[in-house]
């Protein structure tokens, strides 16, 4: 036995907004866990939970590559890869164009990998030991090549953008906008309050709100491209 439900009835549903209700909640958790873990590191005053924290903390630490909140953005930015591909592979079955959205799951694809492995840090091979003026350390000198490969995106994909549906166009801009305000901007701006510790105050909040900014970029996109899904692809069939 089958049941097919019709477009209006699968919006009805909203299912997508549940699903980027909970990720966003999430990252709330996260948020309010990195907190609770910093201030028990710097005040060593959490009685009982200050011996766990000391030694598990770094799990929740939304700063840290070998933490939880990291794997996180990693599924996020491997669920965005896959819906893109999707999108790409059903615009490729309608003999629509598709090259952009299968370059877009190409780079989220990266993104990943490059949030599992710090892999942005071999950026740095393009410009040698060169450290910023006016900051301490030659590993935030990735910004610059970063920023490049950004403009060179943005000017590759700017009419293909222009040509999306206005909703679609503009939650693709938001999204970029908040993630690279993270990844780029303040990046940029923890390299120049950061010290020798990175671990001075100001350098902990930039940092933190770094990739808080992250976190929301990747679900601002995630929220468009099901979007993209739900309103022009999606079919639901039931059999048993």
């Amino acid at each position: 036995m089958a049941l097919n439900l019709s477009h209006s009835e699968i919006n009805n549903g909203h299912i997508h907004d549940y699903i980027v209700a909970f990720i966003a909640l999430v990252i709330v958790v996260f948020a309010f866990i990195h907190i609770v873990v910093e201030f028990c590191w710097i005040s060593q005053n959490c009685g009982g939970w200050t011996t766990p924290v000391n030694n598990y903390g770094y799990l929740f630490d939304v700063t840290k590559e070998n933490s939880i909140p990291n794997w996180y953005s990693v599924v996020q930015l491997s669920l965005v890869a896959q819906c893109l591909a999707f999108i790409a592979y059903q615009q490729r079955k309608r003999l629509a164009p598709s090259a952009a959205w299968w370059g877009l799951a190409l780079i989220f694809v990266y993104m990943s990998l490059d949030e599992a492995t710090d892999m942005h840090g071999l950026w740095r091979l393009a410009i040698g030991d060169y450290t910023i003026p006016g900051t301490l350390d030659a590993r935030f000198a990735w910004v610059i090549p970063g920023g490049i490969v950004v403009l060179v995106v943005a000017a590759a994909y700017m009419r293909w953008l222009l040509a999306l549906p206005k909703e679609t166009r503009w939650r693709f801009v938001l999204a970029g906008c908040v993630f690279l305000t993270g990844a780029l901007v303040l990046e940029t701006v923890g390299a120049f309050v950061a010290d020798s510790t990175f671990r001075n105050t100001p350098y902990l909040i930039i940092s933190a709100l770094e990739e808080l900014l992250e976190m929301a970029g990747i679900l601002i996109m995630l929220h468009a491209v099901l979007r993209v899904i739900e309103t022009k692809y999606r079919i639901v069939e039931v059999a048993a």
